[in-house]
């Protein structure tokens, strides 16, 4: 299969809106983001609450990185052998009966902390499954000129959630803690029930599309010599070695990782090194909590953005900003231009990441789509716990240090982004 570059001209928002299967999966995903969103600001709540340790409560952040690396891959695999429907619909049931749990436990009382690190297991993975699954879905249910706008719209409704969830979870809290979890729960119903209105059950998986490579499990077809089933590490490997062959898309899994581990390393280093300054707190929390308004806005202009730039310009953007300012803050001490180096990588990323989630989503052959998701996903992310380390390094010296050391960063990934080749100038292999 021939990969084929984004879309030139992404198509309006309201070309979506009527899209009746595509509303349906939007609003029931946007419905349940907000829930998660909350879930995930009220469980350290509840859990401090009753009364246990702050390095307890905090380790369930490193229980549900752990769980979604361990999960990815086989997700991958999951995602690519079942239909999208049944899998969809599962994902959400599981992670209802988790977090509905939670709701329980903390209605009847004290929460306790291993169902609570059980739950957020047991949810992690069912996401895990859940996002090359939408993804593979949103290629069926929407036209290749609407991938670009769709892709966008997802983002935003991520960044929307992440700005009312919290808000949110406090006041509900405030009134009863076991309320943000039963509302959480209670979206994955909603969710669960848009999937089953918007996509018609049928019998066994689509066939592959005729410019797509046959099905690599697909039984050999009467008459003829089966063909040897390939074996469990084959199926396993697709997606890294469909990513090996891809040209483009190897570079810019490489660009990924080293993006995510400059922007952890900037936040945490605007945390540690503005934050302790003179007046930092206030700065360091306006960058923070305007993040997500900022990957909202960048989200909905991202199509624009698409059509306005050539692709390795729309992809060196966002470093080729950060790293200005930052260096600009180095060379005058500004805690204002570090700030805003920080805001510019959370309003352009999510440009670059829809830019390059849509080659993914009209290129990538179906059949092994969900494991070239979940393998790109788990590389980009294999590294990101380094970034607070380097912040830390960084940052000790000195803050102008750290702008240095990060802007010097992300102006070589700005001229790395401009040397990618283009994603219409090759034919990689099958996976």
């Amino acid at each position: 299969m021939t990969t084929t570059a984004a879309p030139t001209a992404a198509a309006p928002a309201s070309a979506l809106r009527r899209n009746r299967t595509f509303r349906l999966l939007w609003a029931g995903q946007a419905l349940s983001a907000f829930g998660s969103s909350m879930s995930g600001v009220a469980l350290p709540l509840a859990l401090l609450a009753a009364g246990h340790p702050v390095t307890a409560v905090a380790a369930i952040g490193t229980a549900v990185a752990a769980a979604g690396l361990a999960a990815r891959l086989p997700a991958g695999v999951v995602s690519d052998r079942f239909a999208e429907r049944r899998l969809l619909i599962g994902c959400d049931l599981v992670r209802l009966a988790a977090i509905g749990a939670l709701a329980v436990y903390a209605g009847f009382g004290r929460l306790p902390l291993w169902p609570a690190f059980g739950a957020v297991v047991v949810s992690t993975c069912a996401v895990e499954v859940f996002k090359p699954t939408q993804g593979r879905l949103l290629r069926r249910v929407v036209p290749p000129e609407q991938i670009a706008s769709a892709v966008s719209l997802n983002q935003a409704r991520t960044y929307g959630a992440d700005i009312a969830g919290p808000a949110a979870a406090g006041l509900l809290t405030a009134l009863r803690p076991e309320l943000p979890f039963a509302v959480d729960a209670f979206t994955f119903l909603v969710s669960a029930l848009c999937v089953a209105a918007a996509v018609p059950g049928r019998r066994g998986r689509a066939a592959a599309t005729p410019e797509g490579p046959a099905r690599e499990d697909a039984p050999a077809p009467q008459g003829t010599a089966a063909r040897r089933s390939p074996g469990l590490w084959v199926r396993f490997t697709a997606g890294w070695r469909y990513l090996a062959a891809d040209p483009f898309l190897r570079r810019a899994t490489l660009y990924f990782c080293g993006l995510t581990v400059a922007f952890t390393a900037t936040g945490t280093a605007l945390l540690l090194g503005v934050g302790s300054g003179h007046g930092g707190a206030r700065a360091a929390g306006w960058a923070i909590s305007t993040a997500a308004v900022a990957g909202l806005a960048g989200s909905l202009a991202a199509p624009r953005i698409q059509r306005a730039l050539p692709l390795n310009a729309v992809i060196a953007a966002g470093p080729t900003a950060a790293g200005v300012l930052l260096l600009a803050s180095w060379l005058t001490g500004s805690t204002l231009l570090f700030v805003a180096g920080f805001s510019a990588m959370c309003l352009l990323v999510p440009v670059i990441n829809a830019a390059v989630g849509t080659i993914m989503a009209t290129s990538v052959p179906e059949e092994v789509y969900g494991r070239v998701a979940t393998a790109n996903d788990f590389t980009v992310q294999l590294l990101q716990p380094c970034g607070p380390l380097v912040a830390g390094l960084l940052v000790s010296r000195s803050l102008p240090t750290g702008a240095l050391g990060l802007g010097a960063a992300l102006a070589v990934l700005a001229v790395f982004a401009l040397t990618l080749p283009s994603p219409a100038a090759h034919a990689p292999g099958r996976a």
